[in-house]
């Protein structure tokens, strides 16, 4: 969704023209107050602001740039440009935030499968060494080698998507609550 600030008469025809351009529903605001109420109840992709709605009301950036969330501010000119070229300007700014949030993305699961890395190697190891100890109980070393199990299967994941590569997406898995059950040999 997006949120259009200006206080020209052509909100409406800049808001259409945007949506046709971006396929994003389009909301426009004709005040500071609705523009913060607007993104007060709603999560925005982008956030145009017109330049000349600034000059109008000195002290409305300021205010809607606090309440902005992670919507990308999109600066335009209604009284200068057409809505075809503010259309234009938004989704050439929606096209650089795609861009930025997968670069951000790719470089978050890069770094968490380096810590990872590391993580999953010390649980390797310590359940190798664990598992070498002559005393250790029968059904200790079952749940050791359960997790030593688990480790691996991690570990082959975490090698088979490397850095700057987009793997599939992590998805939550449910441990089952009697893993000795599930155990085969």
């Amino acid at each position: 969704m997006i949120l259009l600030v200006t206080g020209s008469s052509r909100a409406q025809e800049c808001a259409a023209a945007i949506e046709k351009k971006t396929h994003h529903k389009t909301i426009a605001a004709s005040s500071t107050t609705k523009a913060i109420e607007s993104l007060r109840m709603h999560e925005f992709d982008a956030l145009v602001m017109d330049e000349s709605f600034q000059q109008v009301d000195s002290g409305a950036e300021n205010l809607v740039l606090a309440h902005l969330g992670n919507a990308l501010p999109i600066y335009v000119n209604l009284a200068l440009h057409g809505a075809d070229r503010v259309a234009m300007e938004v989704g050439c700014g929606l096209q650089r935030l795609v861009r930025e949030r997968t670069a951000s993305m790719r470089a978050a699961a890069s770094e968490l499968r380096s810590e990872l890395r590391g993580e999953v190697t010390a649980i390797l190891l310590n359940t190798e060494l664990a598992l070498r100890e002559k005393s250790l109980a029968p059904s200790t070393a079952e749940k050791l080698g359960i997790v030593h199990e688990m480790a691996e299967k991690m570990r082959r994941k975490l090698e088979d998507h490397p850095p700057g590569t987009t793997g599939a997406p992590l998805k939550p898995r449910l441990v089952d609550k009697h893993p000795a059950a599930s155990v085969t040999h």
